[in-house]
């Protein structure tokens, strides 16, 4: 690694392996390279996709990268996101499984753009994979595609009041749960998460737990970590400095590795800019690795 650059590290990067990201590994490994960031984790949405790609860019650029993934679960209801930091990623067990959620994203797209076509927007199925690059399309992805069209039927989120995010405005508006085009997900259980992270040698750690609609409590907390969590991101795009200084003293008191991540996505979340954490470096990483099983 060059010694000229940064010592910050950020373990959760979207490339447009996750379908609601704008850009390919490369590029980002640019923007590292830019911005000064000395080690990144591609923590794409329930796929493995860049991770060799990332590797082999990772020896050119002479960055550190870290196997990841973003695995969306769910308990009691309530969904939360775990990363997965030095996962195996050439694990049969973890392919496997991915696949079936992958499989699950692919009816529930089907099913979310039939019900925004009964309630008269003009999308197909079809015209959101070409567009995405014949990607599992998630909402926010959808979204980007029927506002890219700037009929009428979305003026408030193109134009409106609603337009300064309006990708996500549109999904909260329409894919939450209770909202017209909700359709659930068959989703891992988040303790059978827990286990399969580290059957698969990789390190468990909570996501953005201080971000809206995944919101962590002490007593999740509890449950997690005594299923086999070992690390909270404490440094978040989601998370004011009231919000981190909790984060790190849940990290203190269950013995947790407090890790940093922008979740940087593109477009899709315009108020998260690349490199915008710079909290933590190598030797988080050393910390995680002395979790693996």
């Amino acid at each position: 690694m060059d010694e000229s650059m940064s010592r910050f590290y950020d373990l959760h990067i979207h490339s447009w392996h996750s379908s609601d990201a704008d850009f390919p590994p490369r590029h980002l490994f640019e923007m590292a390279q830019k911005t000064k960031i000395a080690g990144l984790s591609f923590s794409d949405h329930d796929t493995l996709a860049g991770i060799k790609e990332g590797n082999q860019l990772a020896q050119e650029f002479s960055l550190d990268f870290i196997p990841n993934v973003e695995i969306s679960t769910y308990y009691k209801s309530r969904q939360f996101h775990l990363l997965a930091p030095l996962i195996d990623y050439q694990s049969p067990e973890l392919i496997a499984r991915l696949q079936i959620l992958t499989e699950a994203r692919v009816i529930q797209a089907r099913a979310r753009i039939k019900k925004l076509r009964e309630l008269g927007f003009d999308i197909t199925f079809g015209e959101v994979v070409k567009e995405t690059g014949h990607k599992v399309p998630m909402g926010p992805a959808i979204a980007k595609v029927l506002l890219a069209k700037q009929s009428p039927k979305v003026t408030l989120y193109t134009t409106g009041e609603k337009a300064t995010n309006g990708i996500i405005a549109f999904y909260k508006d329409f894919f939450s749960e209770g909202k017209p085009a909700h359709v659930k997900v068959e989703e891992l259980e988040t303790l059978e998460a827990l286990r399969l992270i580290k059957n698969c040698r990789g390190v468990p750690v909570l996501a953005h737990p201080g971000a809206q609609g995944y919101k962590a409590d002490e007593n999740i907390m509890e449950i997690f970590v005594s299923n086999g969590l070992e690390g909270i991101e404490a440094y978040s795009s989601y998370h004011n400095p009231e919000s981190v200084q909790q984060f790190l003293d849940w990290a203190k008191r269950w013995n947790l590795v407090p890790t940093a991540g922008s979740d940087f996505h593109g477009k899709v979340k315009p108020h998260v800019s690349f490199g915008s954490i710079r909290k933590r470096g190598r030797e988080m990483v050393e910390e995680l690795q002395d979790r693996q099983n």
